[in-house]
């Protein structure tokens, strides 16, 4: 190869021009480094591709012509259903304390001299005294009568399982002797017309299937064991009757507080619907997902809405012309055609996480020294800076965490898409790193966008957190078979994660509503219906739970 310049020409340079020289020099260095960097990174991924894709067709062959076996290789334990207790029994395992298994509200240690507060939320409904008998009360040295120097209480938590009652209604006919005028006293109206259904059994129902992710059918095998036939369909057509009839008008109510906010969070979730018209078996439909976090300034709700595609006009129609503020989400195109009043800001969650599936494939053949030497590692670690700082100020207020941003936040946070503009030539934009690049610089208007205001977050994770209750039971009843039946379920999930959120226990809160909108009527005031809002003050105590987000 020939150099770029001769001898002579080198010589007869002036200072000022080596100077330059030698800086590009070290700039094409530096780049030719970063190159070569990338590209150890791309074989590495590829070679765990490799071998990623090698098992999957062993493990594809040996399921076609392999042996049929239940052995299991030297050394795999599986466990097994029948003997599960006698495989996790140990006999050395200390036995847990009474604070362990009902720990007391935000106390992470038990408060020494209370432990008789560790239960104080459930009643006390047993008490069994052990006191001395007839002779046994005498010494047997002197014959003095014992005296009761103090007292040693333990407490037990027992296990009820549930049961059932029947209530028995008899209504009193009257009738004049003389004239004949007939007259019955008013009682309080049924649940469901013509049904055996009670708010407590219908709340009990949702419950399970909506915060425990427990299927109807599931919920009906369980009924059989105690004698009782509720079928699938009865149980369903409960939900979408008491959804639609009791449960939407607090929905429309949450919606109304919802859309008068500024600070908003967004997402969407498959769901297959059967029964959707014109669609194949195999087509996904959506829940959408919309809500308030910690740093809102409004109440805490979460709202799901059933919707057939995962279509951008969605959320607009949804927001409508009222909503103006802003909306936090991923990286999802969609989002980005809003109208002009609603400001996109991004998930830096989910620009993070392209970094460490980029990391994933490295962790095989690179040593620690060697990962932290990777693009993927350094990108993680300036986010894991960013996220620092969010965890120093997330207890100060929305102005004080706007002044910390600009402070500390906004300078990483430049400096970090300035590295990643200096990568944007030498990446592979078909590995993982280059993807990971990529995202992160097409979202990088979006991901800056949480330094304008303290009220925004920097991910959109409580999207994810709400959404986690759903993908959990959708795992379990994988389907909806109508779309009747997915709009009530968007309503109930919607009741039950905002109760969640606001400190409330879902079974009780949900058979509170049901039984006050029945008692209320069929048009009930705004005024009565605020007062069933989950963040009311006129909520029940015993709607309450001591620990926010728990479920019972």
């Amino acid at each position: 190869m020939e150099p770029l310049f001769s001898e002579k020409q080198l010589q007869d340079m002036s200072k000022e021009n080596i100077i330059t020289l030698i800086q590009a020099m070290q700039v094409h260095q530096k780049k030719q480094e970063t190159e070569i960097q990338l590209l150890k990174e791309k074989t590495k991924e590829l070679e765990f591709m490799n071998a990623l894709l090698s098992d999957r067709l062993a493990l594809a062959q040996r399921k076609q012509f392999g042996s049929s076996s239940e052995k299991y290789a030297e050394g795999y334990e599986q466990m097994d259903l029948f003997n599960e207790a006698e495989q996790e029994a140990d006999p050395n395992a200390a036995e847990p304390e009474m604070e362990e298994i009902h720990p007391k509200s935000y106390k992470r240690k038990k408060p020494t001299g209370k432990k008789e507060e560790d239960l104080s939320a459930f009643e006390t409904t047993e008490v069994i005294k052990h006191k001395l008998e007839g002779n046994d009360r005498f010494c047997p040295e002197c014959g003095t009568k014992y005296k009761v120097v103090t007292t040693e209480t333990v407490k037990y938590l027992k296990f009820i399982p549930a049961r059932f009652e029947v209530v028995e209604e008899t209504t009193y006919v009257y009738a004049c002797p003389k004239c004949g005028m007939m007259k019955r006293p008013q009682k309080d109206p049924s649940l469901l017309k013509g049904s055996v259904a009670t708010p407590s059994l219908v709340a009990g129902i949702m419950n399970a299937k909506y915060v425990n992710g427990m299927p109807l059918a599931r919920q009906e095998r369980g009924f059989a064991r105690y004698n009782l036939n509720l079928s699938t369909k009865t149980m369903a057509n409960w939900i979408i009757l008491c959804a639609k009839r009791y449960l939407q008008p607090v929905y429309d109510l949450m919606r109304e507080e919802f859309l008068r906010g500024r600070y908003i969070h967004c997402d969407e979730t498959r769901l297959q619907v059967i029964d959707e018209p014109e669609q194949k078996g195999t087509t996904q439909n959506w829940m959408w997902v919309y809500l308030t976090d910690e740093y809102s300034g409004s109440p805490r709700m979460v709202l799901f809405q059933y919707e057939r595609t995962r279509g951008g006009y969605h959320p607009a129609e949804f927001l409508g012309d009222e909503f103006r503020g802003y909306l936090t989400c991923d990286g999802y195109q969609a989002y980005h055609g809003l109208p002009e009043q609603i400001t996109v800001t991004g998930c830096m969650a989910h620009a993070r996480r392209r970094f460490d599936e980029a990391l994933t494939p490295l962790k095989k053949g690179f040593t620690k020294e060697q990962l932290k030497e990777t693009t993927a590692y350094q990108a993680m670690a300036r986010i894991g800076m960013l996220y620092k700082i969010e965890e120093l100020i997330r207890n100060q207020s929305p102005e004080e965490r706007y002044t910390e941003r600009q402070k500390q936040s906004k300078p990483l946070l430049e400096a970090f898409f300035g590295w990643l503009h200096t990568l944007e030539g030498s990446v592979n934009r078909s590995s993982k790193i280059g993807e990971a690049v990529l995202y992160a610089l097409n979202q990088e208007k979006y991901l800056k966008a949480y330094l304008e205001d303290g009220h925004l977050s920097i991910d959109n994770s409580a999207a994810e957190r709400a959404i986690k209750n759903f993908a959990i039971g959708r795992r379990n009843w994988l389907f909806s078979k109508s779309i009747k039946g997915a709009e009530a379920s968007a309503t109930v999930y919607s009741i039950t994660e905002t109760a969640l959120l606001n400190g409330l226990k879902p079974y009780d809160y949900v058979a509170y509503i049901l039984e006050r909108m029945k008692d209320l009527g069929p048009f009930p005031s705004k005024e009565d219906l605020q007062k069933l809002l989950p963040w009311s003050e006129s909520i029940p105590e015993s709607c309450r739970t001591n620990r926010p987000g728990a479920s019972t």
